[in-house]
C-alpha cells in the first residue's frame, strides 16, 4: 500500500465519495457536479492523498484543504483541514480495522501541510458513527480545540497557531404570506448534499407557486462565512436533518405540513 496524489486516473473514486457501491444515475450526476468543485479548488491550494493498494486499485483518501478556502463546520486561519477522510465504503462496512490505511493517509496530509501551515485541524464525531470519528484522531495526536455537543474540533500543530473556531449559525427566516419557504444551504464538497439539493429542487417543482425554495451554495466562501453553515435544510424555518441526503417522500411531508399549517 502507498499513498499518492490524486490524478485523473482515481478522480471517479474520489468524486463519487462514499457511493463507490451504489452506481446509479443520481450518483454520477452527483459526482460530476463534486468533479468540478475538486478541478476548481485544486487551482487554488486544495491537495486530495490516494491510498492505494500494490495493484493500484484505490482503497481510501483524504484531502488537504487549506482552511483560508473555507471548509466544513470551523474557521481560522494558517492551518491545513481535512473535511473528509474516507476509506472504500464496503472495507468501512465490513469494519476491517487496522489495516493502517487511514494512518497513512492522515500522516501523508500532515507531510503536506508541513510544507506551508502550521498545523492540522479536523472536524470529528463523538456520535459513534464511523465517519470522521475523534476516538481515531486522538490516537493519531490530536487535541480538543472546540466542540458543540457531539462534533469536535481535533488539531495537531507543528508551531504555534491560534485554533479555529466553529461556525456559528447566521440564519434568519424571512416568511412568505400563504407559501411555503424552504432555505437550503449546500455544498459542492459534499456528494451527498449535492443528491439532497437536487432532490429538493425536483419535490418543490412539485407543489408549483405554493412553494419559494431559497438555495445557497457554501462551497462558495462568501456564503459560507455569512450563514456560518456548510449545509443544512429549513422547512419555514424548522431545521430538519435525516443524517443523510433527505428522502423525496419525507421532503413532500414537511412540505405539506407546512402548508396544512397555512
Amino acid at each position: 500500500m502507498q499513498v499518492v496524489d490524486l490524478t485523473d486516473k482515481y478522480m471517479e473514486f474520489v468524486a463519487l465519495c462514499t457511493h463507490n457501491d451504489e452506481i446509479n444515475q443520481e450518483n454520477e450526476a452527483s459526482a460530476l457536479v463534486r468533479e468540478q468543485w475538486i478541478r476548481n479548488t485544486m487551482k487554488k491550494g486544495l491537495k486530495i492523498k490516494v491510498a492505494v493498494d500494490d495493484k493500484g486499485d484505490p482503497l481510501g483518501f483524504a484531502h488537504c484543504l487549506p482552511i483560508e478556502l473555507g471548509t466544513w463546520g470551523m474557521t481560522g486561519k494558517d492551518l491545513m483541514t481535512i473535511p473528509c477522510l474516507t476509506l472504500h465504503y464496503q472495507k468501512v462496512y465490513k469494519e476491517e480495522k487496522g489495516s493502517g490505511v487511514g494512518k497513512a493517509l492522515i500522516q501523508a496530509v500532515e507531510e503536506e501541510a508541513k510544507k506551508t501551515k502550521k498545523g492540522v485541524a479536523v472536524l470529528t464525531y463523538d456520535d459513534g458513527f464511523w465517519f470522521m470519528p475523534t476516538s481515531f484522531f486522538k490516537k493519531l495526536g490530536y487535541k480538543e480545540v472546540d466542540r458543540q455537543r457531539d462534533t469536535v474540533i481535533m488539531m495537531k500543530i507543528f508551531e504555534p497557531v491560534e485554533p479555529p473556531r466553529m461556525f456559528k449559525l447566521k440564519y434568519e427566516f424571512n416568511p412568505i404570506t400563504d407559501k411555503v419557504v424552504v432555505d437550503i444551504f449546500w455544498n459542492q464538497l459534499c456528494p451527498t448534499s449535492i443528491c439532497e439539493v437536487n432532490r429538493v429542487r425536483q419535490v418543490c417543482a412539485e407543489f408549483g407557486e405554493k412553494m419559494v425554495l431559497n438555495e445557497y451554495n457554501c462551497s462558495i466562501k462568501k456564503n459560507l462565512e455569512k450563514y456560518q453553515t456548510a449545509r443544512a435544510l429549513f422547512f419555514n424555518g424548522h431545521y430538519k436533518c435525516w443524517g443523510y441526503a433527505a428522502p423525496k417522500d419525507e421532503v413532500r411531508k414537511e412540505i405539506y405540513k407546512e402548508l396544512e399549517k397555512a
